[in-house]
């Protein structure tokens, strides 16, 4: 009786371990496309290298961290890298069109003072 306890133990272990080998996590290769697409059409903006470079430079180490965790088939780190490296990608972008806006706001303002100025100067007092 004892062996045969020890059969199912045994069989039931080689069961789960079959289960957990079936149920591992798969490649993040989606993903790994999409960050590699961001980081690449951010890269390509010239506002950003200008406006945001260190966030550019975090997202390309990173994408670049998550490819060789691809390599290493770590894809629980690739998901996460390529996730990371994707944010820091928009983040970089954002901050670029932040700068941008913000020169476009001060053109405007600069725009409207002078046309006050204008106003105030012809019109009668």
């Amino acid at each position: 009786m004892h062996s045969s306890a020890l059969i199912r133990t045994a069989t039931a272990a080689l069961a789960l371990g079959t289960l957990a080998a079936c149920s591992s996590t798969p490649a993040p290769t989606e993903q790994m496309a999409v960050s590699r697409t961001t980081v690449n059409r951010v890269a390509a903006a010239p506002a950003v290298a200008t406006s945001a470079p260190v966030q550019l430079q975090q997202a390309r180490e990173k994408l670049m961290q998550a490819e060789k965790a691809m390599a290493e088939k770590d894809y629980v780190a690739a998901r996460r890298l390529a996730a990371e490296a994707e944010v820091d990608a928009r983040v970089a972008e954002t901050r670029a069109d932040a700068a941008s806006n913000a020169a476009n706001l001060t053109q405007v303002q600069d725009g409207i003072r002078a046309l006050q100025e204008e106003i105030n100067r012809r019109s009668p007092r």
